[in-house]
């Protein structure tokens, strides 16, 4: 009997094109239409994921220009100041307002100090103090975006939303709800929509057609992705689950059918690589929305790998500088859909805390004990300063603050300066004990990139199958410089107690990765882990006040001593843990705190 699924590529089945396959890896995944030409002008729009896209293409040398005024804006995020365009609705109005087939948007919201334009109300750094400046900076505005349509040869449209609110007296399509960002809701004014196939397809067959006869009938490149970011809230009477349900199907179904009719259009799966299920739900911030910059850059890769393959993602910045890093740098994007939520205190790490706090404090491996910690309601006690968001060093100021002051760089405005005036616990994360700096102590490792082989990235630990006494000594020379930083920690600070949680293991597919089948498969990293654990216990016996706590290992790693997969971000490579690991530690942490 011959079956027609007989002889189809491994990307055809589910087995081995999904569950056995590296999420940040998918082969196969998207057969572009055609390519894009460096030489080639993108024009960015869409959802709040689409600036991440556009954020990306910059970064990676790509022509992305920015047409529009910079004065008093938030970012150039975008190709122009249109702000996140929701729906398709609201791109069609904008263009037709460009081709003056619709009358200009005046309706501007009132703030305490000036209005916002209602389409774009989250677009400027500060309100502008009168209507008749903003309606100025929205015939420049129009004409900025006739330029971009103009000199565009790819059009990068992200489609986000199908719910929208529209002003009843001139049929605009809003990008917010009135109320959310500025602008006071009133149902005599404005009024709900949930927007169909049919109307959202029509709507996109219109826009094009726009767009096109704006260029005097020149063809243009269309890339068409679904957003993966699901909705905040819904207006519709229905769990939200539903509703994001019901938007994404129908967004991702237009988007299908379009690029099935016309040739100029493709449709490249943004929304599926991030939802990914081999991802295990990785690739999503602990709010289970926010899209991780980790998601990005396996979106991008693809992106780059089908559009523009070979080196054009190392390309060289124009002044000369390096691109040799390709990760994305943050994906803080400016959305106003969030703002219905008020996620302002979420983004805002340190919004909870007071003047008498404990305090946790530590290094990358912080961000996955925060996500888990700031869960409970202990948190509202805590607050939380990560090493590398910060413009201060509390460790180099020891002596001075006393471990008491956290500045966070300018970069990072979203989390709050604070000053501890009454210390109550100090809690370390990670901070050079065990884990990853077992491996660290044979040389320096580095984050996983692509292009660099595997003997570049961490180096080579010795296959021992025994615990030496110079083996030993070894470890017990890496650990001083740690315990010397905890006895400092001791005597210069005023913290009521010390609690040091220490660093996980890699999971296994992360060391397979980095240290080989055959490394891990020895058993070799078990007598390394026994060691170093010796020569920890000879220094911390020599601390006064300092309570280490060390993971249940026994419950969170396989026999080879790496931590078990089940805890595993899904990036290949990755030496972090996703949240849930730091269950046990952080359970015994709050046990100790009420002893």
């Amino acid at each position: 009997m011959v079956s027609p699924y007989e002889n189809l590529g491994d990307e055809r089945f589910w087995r081995s094109g999904v569950a056995k396959v590296n999420p940040g890896k998918v082969r196969n995944i998207h057969r572009p239409r055609w390519a894009i030409s460096e030489s080639d002008t993108i024009v960015t729009m869409g959802s709040c994921f689409a600036q991440h896209i556009a954020s990306v293409l910059r970064e990676r040398g790509l022509k992305v220009p920015f047409f529009d005024t910079t004065d008093n804006i938030k970012s150039q995020t975008y190709s122009a100041n249109y702000g996140n365009i929701y729906t398709v609705s609201q791109a069609l109005q904008l263009i037709e307002e460009v081709s003056e087939k619709r009358p200009v948007m005046d309706e501007f919201w009132p703030l305490e100090d000036g209005y916002v334009d209602a389409v774009r109300p989250n677009v400027f750094a500060q309100p502008v103090k009168s209507k008749d400046e903003l309606s100025g900076l929205r015939t420049k505005h129009l004409a900025a975006v006739r330029r971009a349509i103009d000199e565009l040869d790819v059009l990068v449209f992200t489609l986000g939303l199908t719910e929208a609110w529209i002003l009843k007296n001139s049929g605009r399509t809003l990008p917010v709800a009135p109320g959310v960002v500025a602008g006071q809701f009133d149902p005599e004014l404005h009024r709900f929509h949930n927007f169909t196939h049919g109307e959202i397809l029509a709507d996109l067959d219109a826009l094009c057609r726009e767009i096109k006869a704006l260029r005097g009938g020149r063809e243009f490149k269309l890339i068409l992705t679904v957003s993966p970011v699901p909705l905040t809230a819904t207006y519709e009477d229905q769990h939200v689950l539903k509703s994001t349900t019901y938007s994404k199907a129908v967004l991702r179904v237009v988007a299908e059918e379009f690029v099935r009719n016309n040739e100029y259009a493709d449709y490249f799966p943004s929304f599926e690589l991030v939802n990914n299920p081999a991802a295990k739900g990785a690739y999503f911030e602990a709010n289970m929305r926010s899209v991780r910059p980790e998601a990005v850059d396996v979106v991008m890769s693809h992106f780059l790998a089908a559009y523009l393959p070979g080196a054009t993602a190392m390309k060289a910045k124009a002044d000369g500088s390096s691109r040799a890093s390709t990760k994305s740098k943050s994906m803080d994007a400016d959305c106003e859909e969030e703002m219905i939520e008020g996620y302002e205190g979420e983004l805002n790490i340190n919004a909870f805390a007071g003047e008498n706090l404990s305090v946790m404090f530590g290094d990358s491996h912080l961000t996955a004990t925060y996500h888990n910690m700031v869960e409970r309601p202990e948190a509202a006690g805590f607050g939380f300063a990560p090493i590398r968001l910060l413009a201060n060093n509390p460790i180099q100021e020891l002596g001075v603050h006393g471990f008491r002051t956290f500045i966070f760089k300018k970069e990072h405005s979203n989390f709050r300066d604070f000053f501890v005036a009454d210390p109550q616990d100090l809690v370390i994360v990670g901070m050079g004990f065990f884990g990853d700096n077992i491996v660290r102590a044979h040389g320096d490792m580095r984050p996983e990139i692509e292009q660099r082989p595997r003997e570049e990235l961490t180096p080579v630990l010795p296959k021992v199958t025994e615990v030496t006494q110079e083996l030993v000594r070894f470890y017990a020379l890496k650990l001083q410089n740690n315990i010397n930083l905890a006895a400092r920690l001791e005597k210069f600070t005023a913290y009521k107690r010390l609690f040091w949680i220490v660093s996980p293991d890699m999971t296994e597919t992360a060391a397979r990765f980095r240290l080989g089948d055959e490394f891990v498969d020895g058993g070799f990293y078990k007598t390394h882990k026994a060691a170093y654990k010796i020569a920890f216990d000879m220094w911390a016996d020599k601390l006064a006040r300092t309570q280490f706590i060390l993971h249940p290992w026994d419950q969170l790693c396989a026999d080879n001593g790496f931590t078990k997969d089940d805890y595993d971000t899904g990036n290949l490579g990755n030496i972090h843990c996703t949240p849930a690991y730091f269950d046990p530690s952080l359970d015994e942490l709050l046990r100790l705190q009420q002893s």
